[in-house]
């Protein structure tokens, strides 16, 4: 199946996007949310987090406190390596079964952390192992630093600290386009967003 992957940095607009792309009948495959998942439902993963972290990381409800999680792993790059190292293949593999699943007229992979080089599953060229991800397209959804910023504290509560440790965490702007292969600027308003979709869609349909 004919597969994109969305990307860009924090409160940069990729869940509108994904939306957008959802409600003209695309896939949508969303690697944060089965993330979610694994660290909600997996008790074996659960565990190695508060072995990892301590047992402060655990809500009263026995949950992983997520903002607890994400204010330890971007202060710290071996913890968030080591989160990953647990996380991603896991991820990867859910990733595949569900692209085998899809519906719609192609996929959209929503990967926040695709350009950091830490995503060594996804290629755009097929790799001599079986255990890969095919891309045919990379989407960039970007916007500016100034932007970022206040929405992450708008809509994420966080704290000017946090957001300059998740910023500093993704590859720089410039970097990030030099390597996408199409890309959103999300620096106006919700239907010119809307329409920048759907010009993306009308070339991937035609691809």
């Amino acid at each position: 199946m004919f597969t994109v992957a969305l990307t860009g940095g924090i409160a940069s607009g990729k869940s509108t996007v994904a939306s957008y792309f959802a409600a003209l009948g695309v896939s949508i495959i969303d690697a944060d949310q089965i993330g979610r998942e694994l660290i909600n439902n997996s008790s074996e993963i659960r565990k190695k987090l508060v072995a990892r972290f301590g047992v402060d990381l655990l809500k009263k409800s026995n949950e992983i406190d997520r903002n607890k999680l994400r204010a330890a792993i971007f202060n710290n790059p071996k913890d968030r390596e080591w989160l990953e190292g647990l996380l991603h293949p896991l991820i990867y593999q859910q990733i595949q079964e569900a692209i085998k699943k899809a519906t719609g007229m192609y996929c959209l992979l929503v990967i926040p952390l695709l350009l950091e080089g830490r995503t060594s599953s996804l290629h755009k060229k097929k790799p001599s192992t079986p255990n890969y991800i095919k891309l045919n397209r990379i989407l960039l959804v970007t916007t500016s630093r100034e932007l970022q910023i206040q929405r992450a504290e708008e809509r994420d509560l966080l704290e000017k600290n946090q957001i300059d440790a998740i910023l500093a965490a993704q590859i720089s702007p410039i970097e990030s386009i030099k390597r996408a292969d199409d890309i959103i600027h999300n620096e106006s308003n919700l239907q010119s967003l809307c329409q920048s979709t759907q010009t993306m869609h009308e070339k991937y349909l035609s691809l």
